[in-house]
């Protein structure tokens, strides 16, 4: 009898997380400057600046992804974004006297069909071309044409995805 209330509170509780996290990646949708079909935002994540962030159709942001996007954010089509990933489009100014008094907002942009692997981080002001894989743990700090596969700190290309050619 325990064993069969125990499966049952499990089963309870499972649901009711599911519905929670359902419920809060709707609400965080709700509040995007637009967003396709078929998104799907895994929690725990951290979105702010939600107004200046546009996602297209059929993409998945996982679990602990952080994303910035004050300076605007923009990810296409068909993307798939991993766990522990952040992108960023706010940075602080090394001009500035002091680091923290002038933010600067540039805005960053995923193509089509990108996947970007686990502990990624792409930096602000950085545009990813279509059809692109970035490698985990990589550090996007510079503009990635299409058709590629990059990896390291900083991503370097290192082959090309000859099928999107």
């Amino acid at each position: 009898m325990k064993r069969f209330i125990k499966n049952i509170i499990f089963k309870l509780t499972d649901r009711i997380l599911f519905l929670h996290q359902n419920f809060r990646g709707k609400q965080i949708l709700s509040q995007l400057k637009s967003h396709g079909e078929d998104v799907f935002i895994h929690q725990p994540t951290y979105l702010s600046g939600l107004s200046n962030i546009t996602i297209g159709n059929h993409v998945v942001i996982n679990a602990f992804v952080h994303i910035w996007g004050e300076g605007g954010v923009s990810i296409g089509d068909n993307c798939m974004i991993a766990s522990h990933c952040a992108i960023t489009s706010l940075t602080h100014s090394k001009e500035s006297q002091l680091f923290n008094q002038v933010n600067l907002a540039l805005p960053v942009s995923i193509g089509n069909n990108v996947w970007i692997g686990t502990h990624a981080i792409i930096l602000p002001g950085v545009t990813i071309g279509d059809n692109v894989v970035i490698g985990a743990g990589a550090l996007v700090n510079k503009d990635i044409p299409s058709n590629g596969v990059y990896a390291g700190t900083p991503a370097k290309k290192l082959s090309t995805l000859d099928q999107f050619s």
